[in-house]
């Protein structure tokens, strides 16, 4: 993907409506549900949802935990940083971000 391309997937925001979908999109690239992410992270399912659908913000002590345990990093999560995410987990995160841009 070019960098014009990935710079209009991945807005620098880190409001609600930006970090929502950068969550979803690491949850679905872990191939995790809702209900198996939250437990994970110890984190009310419903504020998970929330969370995702940008009505919400994620507190840093989410984002926090989210970064000890998947290896994601905060500058992804609230800046939307692609360098700041496993490699690994990278390309699938952008194909989730890219899904989700179409249906939003």
């Amino acid at each position: 993907m070019t960098n014009k391309l990935l710079n209009a997937l991945i807005s620098r925001e880190s409001t609600p409506a930006k970090v929502g979908p950068r969550i979803e999109a690491v949850r679905e690239a872990l191939g995790m549900t809702k209900a198996d992410f939250a437990d994970s992270l110890e984190y009310d399912r419903s504020s998970l949802t929330k969370v995702e659908k940008g009505t919400m913000g994620l507190d840093i002590a989410v984002g926090e935990r989210i970064s000890a345990i998947y290896g994601v990093g905060l500058d992804f999560i609230y800046r939307g940083d692609l360098s700041d995410l496993p490699s690994d987990l990278r390309p699938n995160v952008v194909q989730e971000l890219a899904r989700l841009r179409k249906t939003l």
